[in-house]
């Protein structure tokens, strides 16, 4: 049903009730609202279900009209201070790919700076934040982690990058690479960089299958059909084929970009897909991937949660635990700026012991939980390209 509004040709039996549900879960809503409004097919949604789309649709214009609001300052300062930017998914894509900010939902922003310059961007940013800049080990932080730990400026929630993907994992990203081919990009008002197409295009591929693990739904799947066809003709779809295949994630990518073709009916030459995956993602695996992604379930194979934050020996994994909860002061007022009043910050750190063994917990289900039909060999077979 979802499938079928997504295309704004809904199914005359479709059950409105669900299928506005879903949109929502999905964080899509507001795609189906104007695509259905587009298609000239208002008159086949009930009432309530109209109703509930279009509300959805002007609440995210508006929630994404003061991100840009409280962005535009940011970049502002970063620039003067001889910061570079780069701008991550959907900050970028809100303006530029999907050209209509409140059809891309967004939470927070995820900026990327040079490895030199993560102590200047955040020095600004708590500056910007009224707090004093953490004085932890941005190195440390840096060997475990792709971002730090984000900073609220204004009620804008910003995580600094310094590349895509966590240094821990199996997919060696080459970060220089990725600036050596940036490119020019206006957001916010502002004058920054974007990911060329095909880095962006491998950064959405790679977070829809290796990231994500298939369990954040179909929004993904849409900002790769949505950047497929806005930089038609100038997506060198050759050089995103070599730098997968370099970086041993040709499955991972070539999976995700299936999954876009066959559900979103996304351009992706056919060639390419076989350059990433000679002869196809076989049926068993693209049908389990398919039912991931549209259960938001996952796959199977996470591994346990200190070796999943780049933790090996019993010293990493005790140095992660204590800072995972025993935050510093400053990052403290950061995450729960409540407790900056407090002359002791217990409160905090009770909030933040709690928000930690909730993570714990829901991992540790994730990772017992059994795995449905097809799920061992969809992660096996991604797996296998790296052995």
């Amino acid at each position: 049903m979802l499938l079928g509004c997504l295309t704004g040709n809904p199914d005359p039996e479709t059950d409105w009730d669900a299928a506005v549900e879903t949109a929502v879960q999905h964080g899509i809503a507001p795609m189906v609202y104007r695509r259905l409004k587009r298609s000239g097919n208002r008159d086949r949604v009930p009432a309530a279900a109209w109703d509930r789309l279009s509300s959805n649709y002007l609440a995210g214009a508006g929630r994404n009209a003061r991100v840009f609001a409280r962005l535009g300052p940011v970049l502002a300062a970063l620039r003067g201070a001889g910061v570079p930017v780069i701008v991550l998914k959907g900050a970028y894509l809100a303006g530029a790919v999907y050209q209509d900010p409140a059809l891309r939902p967004m939470c927070d922003v995820d900026l990327m700076v040079p490895r030199p310059g993560l102590a200047e961007a955040r020095a600004r940013l708590a500056g910007q934040a009224g707090i004093v800049p953490p004085t932890d080990d941005i190195e440390e932080r840096c060997r475990l982690s792709a971002h730090l730990p984000e900073i609220t400026v204004r009620g804008l929630a910003i995580e600094l990058h310094w590349t895509i993907l966590d240094p821990t994992g199996a997919i060696p990203v080459e970060p220089a690479d990725l600036w050596d081919r940036a490119r020019p990009a206006r957001v916010a008002g502002q004058d920054a960089l974007a990911l060329a197409p095909d880095d962006l295009m491998l950064h959405l591929c790679l977070g829809v299958s290796c990231r994500d693990r298939l369990a954040a739904g179909l929004r993904p799947l849409c900002d790769i059909a949505e950047t497929a066809a806005r930089f038609q003709g100038e997506l060198d779809w050759d050089r995103l084929a070599r730098t997968a295949r370099a970086w041993n994630a040709a499955r991972h990518v070539g999976l995700a970009l299936a999954l876009a073709r066959n559900l979103l009916a996304a351009s992706v030459p056919g060639d390419i897909m076989e350059r990433l995956v000679p002869g196809g993602v076989g049926p068993r695996v693209l049908a389990a991937a398919q039912t991931a992604i549209l259960s938001r379930t996952g796959y199977a194979g996470l591994p346990p949660l200190f070796e999943l934050l780049g933790a090996r020996s019993a010293g990493d994994r005790a140095k992660l635990a204590w800072r995972r909860v025993f935050l510093s002061r400053a990052e403290l007022a950061t995450k729960y700026p409540e407790s900056r009043d407090d002359r002791l910050p217990w409160r905090g750190y009770l909030r933040r012991l709690r928000e930690v063994a909730s993570a714990w917990r829901l991992h540790s289900r994730a990772r017992s939980a059994p795995a449905g039909p097809g799920l061992d060999e969809l992660a096996a077979w991604l797996e296998g390209e790296r052995r």
